[in-house]
């Protein structure tokens, strides 16, 4: 069975993940034709994608007291889920049109 659990940055798994991870690290791989071996070059091209990924810029942005009254309802991490909303804004061709206007 294939559990999949997402974490966010910041996010820190609970202990009973952490046991979980620590056991599947002890395992071998069994590959298949849905998962097979990759070769040296994929799991280059894979480390390159996911070290790009990574990078990020800083921007400062102006938001009203309603909003940040919003954000700061998020939790802690306000930040990141801020981040991941403008994220999936940016990526609507629908809402960045109704920005423009």
């Amino acid at each position: 069975m294939t559990a999949s659990v997402q974490i966010y940055r910041g996010q820190q798994p609970t202990e009973e993940q952490r046991e979980e991870i620590r056991e599947a690290a002890k395992k071998t791989p069994v590959y298949d034709e849905d998962a097979p071996e990759l070769s040296v070059e994929q799991l280059q091209r894979y480390r390159k994608a996911a070290i790009n990924k990574k990078e990020k810029a800083a921007v400062t942005l102006e938001l009203s007291r309603e909003n940040m009254v919003k954000a700061h309802s998020f939790g802690e991490e306000y930040r990141t889920v801020l981040s991941r909303l403008l994220e999936l804004a940016m990526n609507d061709s629908d809402l960045v049109k109704k920005a423009q206007l």
